[in-house]
């Protein structure tokens, strides 16, 4: 697994970087994990609060304010859930920066591969510093290490449980 800086025009036209991982459960589980605001707070390289979601599922058209800390600075975000359906998480975050998250899940061999494409712009009102620092953490390694939380909570989440033996031989 690494990630990688797509150029700007294989994708949009934002700096882009992208990675995937396989993961030991089935597509629909992977994505259970992936719209789960619980599942979220587990997995989420940055601790973050949610402001009055009535619901625990993140779903096509919910709109969420949340708030945490990058590079030590107190951020606000207005998320958008884009997508979610049976193959696709796609959410925009507007806030200091822009992001455009889009998390692709499919069958492969042991369970699902998802793969990540995430766009940072700085926006109309964002912060160049910010947008830097994101992507700088980004390419050091944080989609990476953010791939794998998932693909731990994910597998802890939906593991098979432990076959029961009956009966002394």
């Amino acid at each position: 697994m690494h990630s990688q800086l797509v150029t700007q025009s294989e994708i949009s036209p934002l700096p882009t970087w992208r990675s995937q991982v396989d993961v030991r459960v089935d597509p629909d589980k992977l994505l259970e994990t992936l719209t789960s605001v619980d599942a979220c707070e587990a997995w989420s390289p940055v601790g973050f609060d949610v402001d009055d979601l009535a619901c625990g599922r993140l779903r096509t058209g919910t709109r969420v304010d949340v708030s945490g800390a990058i590079v030590g600075r107190r951020v606000r975000f207005n998320v958008e859930i884009v997508c979610a359906d049976r193959e696709r998480l796609v959410l925009r975050a507007n806030g200091p920066v822009d992001l455009l998250a889009d998390y692709t899940v499919e069958p492969a061999a042991g369970g699902s591969r998802v793969d990540v494409a995430i766009s940072v712009d700085r926006g109309a009102r964002g912060s160049r510093l910010t947008a830097r620092a994101i992507s700088m953490m980004l390419g050091a390694g944080a989609l990476n290490h953010t791939l794998s939380r998932i693909a731990r909570e994910a597998e802890r989440r939906h593991a098979p449980a432990p076959a029961v033996q009956t009966g002394l031989t």
